[in-house]
């Protein structure tokens, strides 16, 4: 009895005390990954503001609202998990690609969103938890291009005429958008002080909408200037004809000083009695412009 109450003793010493420092290292150990492994039978929730938000949707159609573009992110795991993760890790995906156009109200939840996550970290909430999307259909058309211009003119100048090249462009956008649409402006030409005609190249055009794209974005635009011209009326008497002519002229005032009646020849229209025409010897005929022939019998 003795004996074997000695051996007993010796066992639990043996087991308890011998190599005791290399145990103790090893109790450390294991009470640390006890700790561990409790940490993660207890996980803790995280908020993460200003989350970007990205719609995926049918490349025929094109958001026309403005919903909100960033979200905040409720997670819940491990705590040394959600300690390394970082905002700039995360994206929230909401996937719209079977949408038609019109306006619908997307919830964001768990289950509608698709976040990169760690294993073991789970979506909680996402504020807000639902969005308001207005769809619109993609279409195209041709628009005319509308010079823009800054500044003035030498005195006595004005433009008589611009050209614009291509005269239309292709445009691209939201039905809604592009419907009216009348026209694309060019940005401003500076026309000040010019006194002579003159061609400003590749002019871009100035798209204020960032919905719509245009496919030709840069334009020539060829101006004729000019001395200002000034309305005149000359009046005779064609007695070969038994009539009474009034005629109406547009030009620079040096130009209509230099006209004299004897330069003006009345042409009866053959299949419309009551027509006329005047015709301008040559040096005259691109400086004058004829607004108005009135003709009445003596």
């Amino acid at each position: 009895m003795g004996n074997s109450t000695f051996e007993i003793t010796e066992l639990i010493r043996h087991i308890f005390f011998h190599d005791w420092k290399i145990k103790l290292v090893a109790l450390i150990v294991a009470i640390s990954l006890w700790l561990s492994v409790g940490g993660l039978r207890s996980p803790v929730s995280k908020r993460f503001s200003g989350i970007p938000l990205n719609l995926n949707y049918p490349s025929d159609l094109e958001i026309i609202n403005s919903p909100v573009t960033e979200v905040d992110l409720i997670v819940i795991g491990d705590k040394n998990k959600l300690e390394r993760l970082k905002r700039e890790d995360l994206v929230v995906l909401v996937d719209l690609s079977d949408s038609k156009a019109g306006e619908k109200t997307v919830p964001l939840t768990p289950e509608t969103v698709s976040v990169e996550l760690p294993s073991g970290v789970k979506i909680v909430e996402i504020l807000p938890s639902k969005i308001v999307v207005r769809l619109d259909k993609i279409v195209e058309k041709e628009v005319p291009v509308k010079p823009q211009m800054e500044g003035n003119l030498a005195k006595d100048f004005e433009i008589y005429s611009y050209q614009v090249s291509p005269t239309k462009v292709h445009v691209r956008g939201p039905e809604s958008y592009i419907r009216t649409l009348e026209y694309v402006s060019t940005e401003k030409i500076d026309i000040e002080n010019r006194k002579e005609s003159f061609t400003a190249n590749q002019v871009q055009l100035n798209i204020l909408n960032p919905k719509i794209r245009v496919f030709e974005p840069f334009v020539d635009v060829s101006f004729t200037i000019g001395e200002r011209r000034i309305e005149k009326i000359i009046s005779f008497q064609d007695e070969e004809k038994k009539k009474f002519v009034s005629i109406t002229m547009l030009a620079p005032k040096s130009v209509l000083e230099r006209i004299r009646i004897t330069d003006l020849k009345l042409v009866e229209r053959s299949d419309k009695s009551d027509e006329h025409s005047v015709v301008l010897p040559e040096e005259f005929q691109s400086q004058i412009e004829i607004k108005k022939i009135k003709v009445s019998p003596l």
